[in-house]
């Protein structure tokens, strides 16, 4: 996927001064959708000042874009074969692109950046805490590109020599943000192993507080906000890979859960105000977007100020969906996951409100509390039962997923029984289930109790088989109805031979294939395929014809055949009463 502008929602190749960029940068991204989200505001400032920007995953047997200059790399240490695949498609870009410099950021190169670096010298390391220098590296790199006429069959040492010392001299030039520390290295203290990320914007829970149900005092145009903090400059109205578009609303995490890295890659909690999160959601919905989904790397702990409150605790979740709901008027909001504890009655008010998706993601990881307590996870199993109650009273059969984590230290087979029963009783509609990776600098990598690798992967494999068999069943209840969705465009990886002979005949006029089929994300996040062609990010209603289990259990993004039911869509969604 080669791109060249970053303009609105398609390429506009009329703006005054655009020209055909001469270099080309790379993004891989790897890990959580707030990564996804940063790749794409940083694709965008790279566009903006000229470059083509690739965003298509690189293989060995893929093409090299022309004249790719720069490869970024948005890493993940969640897992250890996050970093192992971090690690991979940095030595194949390295010599795919001889000419090249490679730039790491993310989680990974965050804790890691001496070993990081250690793989190459034509390799820079950005610090994920830095990560929103990338908006400063194009107005600095093309000038220098021109300069020394750099071509791709060069050895790029002295290209990366001179992003090392750029990079190094914007570190010096512009302050780190609010919830960090300048990095030393890989921003680690090393004699504890903790990052040294913190400062006067930590969100701590707040106390009693107005219902989040009550208006605001009154409905006015937000102006653009200043001060942002550097931990939200990646943002971007417009998005390359994706159809659906992402606000970050909040980054870092309080918990120190005894098997995760994230709060020491991302520091501290840190929330975007509430007056910018609503001024970027109106951009978007001015942009022509049909949904927006709400992002962070814990949203239980977002705690926002607004300008219309005095309140200093802040607005929470439920409080800050309150105010973009009255503030714009038809944009969908999608949140993108959430602990259990914080699923309260208040929460479920707002979100039962139209405009609110019905797709929830639980972040469970256990059904035994032992195992709760040992992870250090801010909630127990009757917390999980109690929030998938709230969340389908709020909402008509929503689709409701979860994480797991099988083989954690010291779980038993009947510590793993209670999680098959939550998993049966709470009835998801699929499990993100992962074999406990022990990860360096956390208490569980040296906890008693090891569970083998051979049992946690055979507790994975019965979490995975139980999530496609439920999958399947959740988009059978929904077979012969209709439900609004948001159209995608088709990627390659999509493409699947028997597609259009499973929706039936094809329409005259109409040859099989993929250029002929429409991909679409449902309201309650089901994939489908259609035939016809329609324009990416249009708003359709379409009636889900069939499930895919094939598809689903090849782990295919495609899960159900569907029907466009054209005279079924609105010229505008209502907004109803709160």
């Amino acid at each position: 996927m080669l791109l060249v502008v970053a303009t609105g929602l398609k390429p506009n190749f009329n703006l005054p001064g655009f020209s055909v960029a001469e270099f080309t940068v790379h993004f891989e991204t790897l890990g959580c959708r707030l990564n996804q989200i940063e790749s794409e505001s940083a694709a965008r400032f790279f566009a903006d000042s000229g470059f083509a920007v690739d965003m298509e995953s690189m293989t060995a047997v893929s093409p090299v874009p022309p004249r790719t200059v720069l490869s970024v790399i948005n890493t993940c240490t969640v897992t250890g074969k996050a970093e192992q695949k971090a690690r991979r498609l940095i030595r194949l870009l390295l010599r795919k692109m001889p000419g090249s410099c490679v730039l790491v950021t993310g989680c990974y190169a965050e804790l890691e950046l001496e070993a990081i670096q250690a793989i190459d010298p034509r390799i820079c390391v950005l610090p994920g805490s830095r990560k929103d220098l990338l908006a400063d590296i194009p107005r600095h790199l093309k000038p220098y590109l021109e300069s020394v006429g750099w071509q791709p069959e060069e050895d790029g040492a002295n290209l990366t020599q001179f992003i090392r010392g750029m990079v190094a001299n914007l570190c010096l030039e512009k302050p780190a943000p609010a919830n960090t520390k300048a990095p030393r290295d890989a921003g680690q203290d090393k004699s504890h192993g903790k990052s040294q990320r913190h400062g006067g914007e930590d969100q701590t829970k707040g106390n009693g507080r107005r219902s989040p149900l009550a208006p605001p005092s009154k409905k006015k145009d937000l102006a653009a906000s200043q001060g942002v903090s550097p931990v939200f400059r990646l943002s971007t109205d417009t998005f390359f890979a994706h159809s659906r578009s992402s606000i970050k609303i909040q980054d870092g995490c309080n918990c120190e859960c005894t098997y995760c890295r994230i709060h020491l890659a991302r520091g501290r909690s840190v929330s975007l105000q509430v007056d910018e999160v609503v001024r970027r959601v109106q951009q978007l919905e001015a942009a022509g977007q049909q949904e927006v989904v709400l992002t962070g790397v814990n949203l239980s702990q977002y705690r926002g100020q607004w300008s219309g409150s005095n309140e200093s605790g802040g607005l929470n979740l439920g409080e800050l969906l309150q105010q973009i709901l009255c503030n714009t008027s038809s944009i969908r909001i999608r949140i993108s996951s959430l602990y259990p504890e914080s699923v309260t009655p208040q929460l479920c008010q707002v979100i039962a409100h139209q405009r609110i998706q019905p797709y929830f993601h639980l972040s469970v990881q256990s059904g035994s509390d032992k195992i709760l307590k040992a992870m250090a996870r801010p909630y127990r199993s009757a917390q999980v039962y109690q929030a998938v109650e709230l969340l389908r009273q709020a909402k008509n059969n929503p689709f409701i997923a979860c994480d797991i984590i099988a083989g954690f230290p010291d779980e038993t087979e009947e510590d793993f029984a209670l999680t098959q029963s939550m998993c049966q009783d709470c009835n998801f509609a699929w499990i993100h289930a992962f074999p406990f990776s022990p990860r360096p600098g956390t208490p569980a990598a040296t906890m008693k109790g090891q569970v083998p690798q051979s049992v946690a992967g055979q507790r994975v494999k019965w979490l995975t088989s139980f999530a496609i068999q439920s999958k399947c069943s959740y988009i059978s209840m929904w077979k012969g109805q209709v439900v609004s969705a948001i159209t995608e465009h088709n990627r390659r990886d999509r493409k699947n031979p028997s597609s259009a002979e499973a929706l039936g005949s094809v329409k005259e006029g109409k040859s099989s294939g993929i250029n002929q089929l429409t991909h679409a994300v449902t309201e309650n996040f089901i994939h489908v395929e259609l035939l016809g062609t329609y324009p990416q990010g249009t708003s359709i209603w379409v009636k889900i014809t069939e499930p895919l289990p094939h598809r689903i259990q090849a782990g295919d993004e495609c899960e159900a055949l569907g029907e466009a039911v054209e005279d079924a869509m609105p010229a505008k969604i209502p907004e109803s009463e709160l």
